[in-house]
């Protein structure tokens, strides 16, 4: 166990008071913002692109990351792609463009609750089931619809409690492939969130999600601050805003000349 997971919540608190009063409220200030702020890129000549601009446009916890996510996701070159958490089918909207400009591979996401009218892309599978128990069963159930055994992108958004995200973890990085990408969201979850344009929301505080990642590597993560790592195999990318992305590139050369310099 990481030396700092004993302390972690072992489910999300309910919200206070004061915390349904600030999301109330959240709509009116995000109109302060939009009055004094500048917003960034506003548009795209890709389609694609200037679609998922659109989705940033309302404020929330990943809005900020939607841009990354279709990049790096289709960095990944991906045959096949999986997606662990749909909530509001904010990152299904993402990764559905990158699976049809990788070539309409497969997309898989995964939820508790009904998601299936997150998305009509043509070769999306929608499973209503725990992630931990289908990943025991991943390859067989791949087998049976024909579909790639390996995963080249994997998104994670589910409870960020640090046990489940330990067993996510546990058991679906076997299930990647050589050159796997891995991106978790809300690993760097504070009680107040900020996003690049100045505005915040609600959140809880929660290491659950990067303490799982520091307890996989052996390492201690500076979660409030953006980084850029290699540790073994992986290259590590961190955005501390919005809760927090993380993205894990696998490159097997790494850790290939790691173990040369040993011997």
């Amino acid at each position: 166990m990481d030396r700092r997971s004993a302390d972690l919540p072992s489910q999300m608190p309910p919200p206070s008071w004061k915390w349904r009063l600030t999301e109330q409220m959240l709509p009116y200030l995000d109109k302060v913002f939009d009055w004094v702020c500048r917003r960034g890129q506003s548009s795209a000549h890709h389609p694609e692109v200037a679609a998922i601009l659109r989705r940033t446009r309302p404020r929330t916890d990943i809005s900020d990351h939607l841009l990354t996510l279709f990049t790096e996701g289709l960095a990944a070159r991906p045959r096949l792609i999986v997606e662990l958490g749909v909530r509001g089918g904010e990152s299904t909207y993402v990764l559905e463009r990158v699976a049809r400009l990788s070539g309409g591979v497969p997309l898989v996401s995964v939820d508790l609750e009904d998601c299936t009218g997150a998305c009509r892309y043509p070769n999306w599978f929608f499973v209503k089931s725990d992630d931990v128990a289908l990943a025991q069963t991943f390859p067989e159930w791949c087998r049976e619809r024909q579909l790639p055994a390996a995963v080249d992108l994997l998104f994670i958004d589910t409870s960020h409690l640090y046990d489940h995200t330990l067993q996510e973890i546990k058991h679906w990085f076997p299930l990647l492939s050589p050159s796997a990408k891995v991106v978790f969201h809300d690993t760097n979850l504070r009680r107040i969130y900020w996003r690049k344009d100045g505005s915040f929301g609600p959140a809880w505080t929660n290491r659950g999600v990067t303490a799982a990642i520091e307890a996989c590597l052996g390492v201690s993560l500076p979660e409030r601050t953006d980084y850029v790592d290699l540790i073994g195999e992986w290259m590590i990318r961190h955005n501390a805003l919005s809760n927090g992305l993380t993205v894990l590139t696998r490159i097997p050369t790494l850790n290939a000349d790691a173990e040369a310099g040993a011997n």
